[in-house]
């Protein structure tokens, strides 16, 4: 049975259900064991004045988001962001932050820092998601991008150009 282009939302709002419960037990864990460990919301810190210790983990997903996220912000940057494109950015974002969620292994304070800035990546990705002309989403994203640099040791870490709303 071929599928018609107007049962294609459907399938992927169907897709898209599945794929957020999959992950919604991992990302809730991760999310409580993270505050569970801090009387406040998650704010950036860094180290006594010196940036935190990363994972191989932390590291890999961290690399996969910014290497999705390149050709997302130079296109978002020309105006030439399709949908499709802003849409798999997001399910990327998600994706390596329930890896992330899975495997890191960091001080509570290092991980309350890595979920302030995960927070604002996901919010700047559905931003795209929503409206990939979203200069705002895209400056959120390239933020974000920069902000890990300055709170978290990465050798080799190679920051995104910036793109501003």
């Amino acid at each position: 049975m071929k599928t018609s282009f107007r049962s294609r939302p459907i399938i992927f709002v169907g897709t898209l259900i599945v794929v957020l419960a999959v992950l919604a037990p991992f990302v809730w864990k991760h999310l409580h064991e993270a505050h569970s460990h801090h009387e406040s919301p998650a704010v950036l810190s860094l180290d006594n004045g010196k940036r935190w210790k990363t994972d191989e983990p932390l590291r890999t997903g961290m690399l996969r988001i910014r290497d999705a996220a390149s050709p997302v912000l130079a296109a978002a940057g020309n105006g030439k962001l399709s949908p499709a494109q802003a849409r798999a950015f997001a399910d990327e974002v998600g994706t390596q932050f329930a890896y992330m969620a899975r495997n890191c292994k960091l001080a509570p304070k290092a991980d309350a820092t890595l979920h302030a800035l995960i927070v604002e990546l996901m919010r700047g990705a559905e931003m795209l998601a929503t409206d990939p002309q979203s200069a705002e989403g895209a400056a959120l994203v390239s933020k974000v991008m920069r902000q890990y640099a300055e709170y978290f040791e990465h050798a080799g870490w190679t920051p995104l150009q910036e793109t501003k709303a």
